[in-house]
Order: structure tokens, then C-alpha cells, then sequence
């Protein structure tokens, strides 16, 4: 392999990915339909893909007869074991909800070589199977690498392994491939008209999808992670309340109760209402609901804790991106400032709203911050805490201090 060139792949990686795909998308029985315009289609193109789970990559990109490189966010190169691979498969890294212009060249770079490259325009995996808002900035991008455009839609992925779960369900997933523009309409077509037809194209809502189809989950676990995505209680408006078993989750603090049935809905076990039967309708309400919640918060001056995350497990990274724990402290929301407070040791951290760079739900408990070209992961001392609270709480307060250039394309406007 020429050395020279840049994220280059090592071919023992390749093989060995494509064998244990070629397993898990026989084991599961993913689907895929696949045109012969796209099937025939010579590399360079440019693939972009809605985004659910981590599985997304893998999946779209091994039924594709040309290797794709993908753009992956540099969080998951913290991790050892999957930087290892990432390095391999030529993966790119990005940093997210920050404008990242080497990651631009890179893309141009590897396309230049004669390469495809995939990207998720929503940028992070989405939490309800609702596709997030694009930065119509992919635009710019298609036009700058003047190449063929493939759309890969991933139907039933967050029925299969939410971002929220780290349990896989038994369903149908299939993968629907579109060639949404030729070099000559890439080259023709406005910016807008290009917008337009990506949306039409690659936004995905899984529970308009599964209300269509009502294809059956078999898993024994539908509700375990739940309380990651699902952060507020409905009927008390308690915060980081849930707890969940099997196939049923509850509010420890009002005993609000629910189970999911055969179809991933909602049903009523104990309660007053049941005010929501999906996660979409449930995350788009809390989003509102939060937002409301903080500015409140910062209009009336409040200077106490807002929230926190008790007992957390605190890790450091500088610029050489190697990850190190550092103790253990209780993270405190305040309107001006996230304070940690270590446990037993005479010390804090105080994280200002302006220096803050990005705040990031990860898998599971996990947050990262970047703070002042410094990464730190904060791991939740309770098993289920959710970190997207968080980021959810911080765009808020951000966009009070109108610092709308830090904030998160798919988090909605506060209400003025």
C-alpha cells in the first residue's frame, strides 16, 4: 500500500470486518435494496447516511462493492480498542459541533485519491429514530467534491440498537440505497434545490415508518437504557427519575409506569395518563420542556444547583487524546457554570459557559466536555443517569449568553 496517501487501510482489517458483517447481517437478517446505478457505480461518490447507532457504518457501508472511508467522531477514537480498527479502516476524524475545517480537506484529500467517503449529515446518531436537522453546510461539500451522491437509509435501526440501549433486538432492518444525484446534477442543480432533494430523500422517522409496517421486536429487554434518552417524568416533571427492567420502565419518584409492547409502543401500567406511546413525541416534548425549564432558571437569577450527577467518575484527556481518570466528584449545574466537586479531595473544577467548546452525550453514562482544547468524560455514578440532560440544559444557557455559534443545530430554539 503507498504509504504516502492519506488514512490508508490496512487489508487485514478489511477482510477480517467483512467476514464478521458478512455473519452478523446473515445472523439478524438485514435486508437491503440496492439499485443497479448504485451497484454499478465507479468510485469516488460521496454516501451519506441517516444516523441511529453504532452500527450504522458497518452496516450501510459492507453492502457497497466499493470500500468506503467514513467520518467518525474523534470521541470514539479515545477508545483504544476502537481506535485501533478505526485507524485501519481509514476512518476520519471529526470533532463534534465544531466547525472543523481539516476535516473538510481531509474529505477532499481522500476523494482526490479516487476514494468514496461516507458522512452523517445529522453529524451525531439521533435519539428517537426521528432524523435531526442537516447543516445545510453539506451542501457546500457536495458542490466542492463534484461527485456522484448516494443516499443509504437505515429502516428499523432504532427499533434494532438504539443509541440509547446496549441490548440488539430482534426486527426487520433493511437499508434502502438511492443514487440522489449524478455528477452533472451536482454540478447544475442550486444549493437549494440540493437541499431540498436531500431532505426528501435521506430524513427517516422511525415511528411514522413502524405505525406503517408494524414490524415485531422480539427482545426480552425493550426498556432497558431508556432513562438516557427519556430524562424527564410526564406526570411529576422529575428529572433522571427512570429506572428500568425488561420490557418496563418507571418514575422512582412517582411510580409513573410503563411497558413496551411486541411493536416498540407504549402502554400504560400504572399512572394517570398515558401521555405519550413513542419515544419520538416523549423526546421532542422534554427537549421543550427543558429548554423552558433552564431559561426560567436564568431569568429568575437562581443561584443554586440546577441539577446534578453525584459520585461520577471523572477522566481527563489533553491534545494527545489519551484518556486518564483522575477521581471521582459530584458535577453541578449552575446558570453561569458546571462545577466537580471531587469527593474527599480539597478540590473543584469550575467549567465557564464561555470556554466551554462542545458538551456531548455519549454511549451509556457517559459525557464528554471539551473545555479550552481539553476533552473530559464524566461517567454517571448511577447505572441509567442520562447525559443528555446536559447537553439539552448547556444549548439553553448558551443561547441566553447568545453564543448561538457554540450552539447544537438539532437542539430547537429556546422560546423567546
Amino acid at each position: 500500500m503507498n504509504k504516502s496517501k492519506a488514512y490508508p487501510t490496512k487489508y487485514y482489517i478489511r477482510f477480517i470486518t467483512y467476514v464478521f458483517m458478512e455473519v452478523f447481517i446473515k445472523y439478524f437478517k438485514i435486508k437491503k435494496q440496492l439499485p443497479k446505478e448504485v451497484e454499478d457505480l465507479d468510485a469516488p461518490y460521496l454516501l451519506l447516511c441517516n444516523h441511529v447507532g453504532f452500527w450504522d457504518p458497518f452496516i450501510v457501508g459492507h453492502f457497497l462493492p466499493r470500500f468506503t472511508h467514513f467520518v467518525s467522531s474523534d470521541a470514539a477514537f479515545r477508545n483504544p480498542f476502537l481506535r485501533f480498527f478505526l485507524i485501519r479502516l481509514g476512518a476520519i476524524p471529526k470533532r463534534k459541533n465544531i466547525r472543523d475545517t481539516k476535516v473538510i480537506r481531509d474529505i477532499v484529500t481522500v476523494v482526490r485519491q479516487g476514494k468514496n467517503v461516507g458522512v452523517f449529515p445529522e453529524a451525531v446518531r439521533n435519539w428517537s429514530g426521528k432524523s435531526f436537522p442537516m447543516d445545510s453546510s453539506i451542501v457546500k461539500l457536495i458542490k466542492m467534491l463534484k461527485v456522484p451522491v448516494v443516499v443509504g437509509v437505515l429502516q428499523g435501526m432504532n427499533l434494532f440498537n438504539p443509541r440509547w440501549s446496549t441490548k440488539k433486538r430482534r426486527t426487520q432492518v433493511n437499508v434502502l440505497y438511492t443514487l440522489m444525484l449524478s455528477s452533472q446534477e451536482v454540478n447544475e442543480l442550486s444549493e437549494e434545490d440540493i437541499y431540498t432533494r436531500l431532505n426528501d430523500t435521506l430524513v427517516h422517522d422511525e415511528v411514522d415508518y413502524q405505525r406503517l409496517h408494524m414490524n415485531p421486536v422480539y427482545s426480552k429487554h425493550k426498556a432497558e437504557g431508556i432513562g438516557h434518552a427519556l430524562y424527564v417524568c410526564p406526570q411529576c416533571n422529575s428529572i433522571d427519575s427512570f429506572s428500568s427492567k425488561r420490557n418496563s420502565f418507571w418514575c422512582n419518584q412517582c411510580n409513573y409506569s410503563l411497558s413496551i409492547d411486541v411493536f416498540g409502543f407504549y402502554e400504560l401500567v400504572s399512572g394517570k395518563n398515558l401521555y405519550f406511546d413513542n419515544i419520538r413525541d416523549w423526546y421532542d416534548w422534554q427537549e421543550t420542556w427543558m429548554l423552558k425549564y433552564i431559561t426560567d432558571k436564568i431569568e429568575d437569577k437562581y443561584d443554586e444547583v440546577i441539577f446534578e450527577d453525584l459520585k461520577s467518575k471523572i477522566y481527563h484527556s489533553e491534545e494527545d487524546n489519551v484518556i486518564k481518570y483522575v477521581g471521582d466528584g459530584d458535577v453541578k449545574l449552575f446558570i453561569d457554570r458546571i462545577e466537580i466537586d471531587f469527593i474527599n479531595e480539597q478540590k473543584n473544577i469550575v467549567l465557564n459557559f464561555n470556554e466551554l467548546q462542545t458538551i456531548n452525550p455519549q454511549l451509556h453514562e457517559r459525557l464528554e466536555i471539551f473545555y479550552n482544547h481539553e476533552a473530559y468524560r464524566i461517567v454517571g455514578g448511577k447505572k441509567g443517569v442520562s447525559a443528555l440532560k446536559w447537553e439539552v440544559a448547556v444549548n439553553a444557557i448558551w443561547q441566553k449568553m447568545g453564543l448561538d455559534n457554540k450552539r447544537s443545530i438539532y437542539i430547537k430554539q429556546v422560546v423567546k
